[in-house]
């Protein structure tokens, strides 16, 4: 790979650190706090990304310390950025477009979905994930997300300009794309105290 194009896929990857997530997470919850319409959706909001975050840390913590993976793959845990991504984007530029109708919803996520993709498929490049892993993480990311936008399709608009609502992302995106959020860092430490002994390790299923 070109020094080029390995750093086309390092600047896609990084909309799928939780660097970038978890704001984008909290702006939509703001965009949704300060509707009456949609305030309801908040908790909700909030429940289906920590619910896709909670898979994917316990599918690493899984396999450190129990080393729990898939037979005949290349599995040491979901992917935490396509995962992450896949309910995220999908349901932003959903949000974004829901005010000129449910074609135009849908077609937000659709890009959503594509972006995500994209993510994926830089996590594979870069050699930072399997196969498995990233495909894995993508669909439970996307099923979270679409079932979320069947369930509250009509309620999943904003009652103002998209441009309006775009003014947040635009202050925080410059200050935190490009980051890099510590989350392996944090999972090791916990899984170290989790078990006596060493980690289990990728290394392993590449020895099988």
């Amino acid at each position: 790979m070109t020094a080029s194009a390995r750093h086309l896929w390092v600047d896609v990857t990084a909309l799928g650190d939780s660097a970038v997530i978890l704001p984008c997470v909290c702006v939509i919850a703001l965009w949704l706090l300060l509707s009456v319409s949609t305030r309801g959706l908040v908790w909700r909001w909030l429940l289906l990304v920590a619910a896709v975050a909670g898979l994917v840390i316990a599918s690493k913590l899984g396999f450190m310390v129990w080393g729990l993976s898939l037979p005949g793959l290349q599995f040491t845990g979901l992917s935490g950025h396509t995962a992450m991504a896949a309910v995220m984007w999908p349901a932003l530029f959903a949000l974004l477009a829901g005010r000129a109708g449910g074609a135009w919803r849908g077609c937000g996520a659709a890009l959503g979905v594509l972006l995500a993709a994209a993510i994926a498929w830089s996590r594979v490049v870069l050699h930072a994930h399997s196969v498995s892993e990233v495909v894995l993480g993508g669909t439970i990311g996307v099923a979270f997300a679409l079932w979320f936008l069947w369930r509250y399709g009509p309620q999943w608009r904003l009652p103002w300009s998209p441009l309006i609502a775009l003014l947040p992302l635009l202050l925080v995106l410059p200050f935190v794309y490009g980051r890099r959020f510590p989350t392996q860092d944090i999972l090791v430490t916990v899984a170290k105290h989790m078990v006596d002994g060493p980690l289990h390790t990728r290394q392993e299923l590449r020895s099988h």
